[in-house]
């Protein structure tokens, strides 16, 4: 598939789902297209096409809100890294990869990303990998939520 063909493709099953924000210029891609996934939710995805790649990366990510980054790095040395083990186990078994931005000492957000091979390249697969992300996101703002001792609407988790 050329590449025109692919992002046309990309593109249009973005449009029909009701979920393409904005294409956004980035010279070491083919295209780079926003996403707000869940279809009317707040939540922001990426997918990309890498210049010169024989894949799109679907990707996101979330920042810890500043008070949850306090209560986070409050935390007993132990018990927040035994916290942070569960999520890296946890996350491991999930279909998209993570790494914790900037660091897991430091952990200020996480970022997911799920590449998809151009012949594997479908609606359902494009979907899926935003599916996969978005319960990613999901995970970790029920995490903090829970840490936090509340409900994910009682307080800003992510920006």
């Amino acid at each position: 598939m050329g590449e025109n063909d692919l992002k046309a493709k990309v593109k249009d099953w973005l449009e029909k789902e009701g979920i393409f924000k904005e294409e956004v210029e980035n010279e070491k891609a083919e295209f780079h297209f926003l996403v707000q996934f869940p279809k009317g939710s707040r939540y922001i995805s990426e997918v990309i096409k890498p210049r010169d790649r024989d894949y799109i990366i679907v990707g996101s990510s979330i920042q810890l809100a500043d008070e949850h980054y306090k209560a986070l790095h409050s935390m007993p040395k132990a018990e927040k890294e035994a916290l942070l083990w569960q999520w890296r186990f946890d996350l491991l078994f999930r279909d998209a990869e993570f790494r914790m931005v900037p660091s897991a000492q430091e952990l200020k957000g996480l970022e997911f990303t799920r590449s998809i091979y151009e012949e594997e390249v479908t609606r359902s697969t494009l979907i899926g990998a935003l599916r996969e992300i978005f319960k990613c996101k999901l995970y970790i703002i029920w995490r903090v939520a829970q840490l936090m001792g509340r409900g994910e609407s009682e307080g800003q988790i992510y920006r």
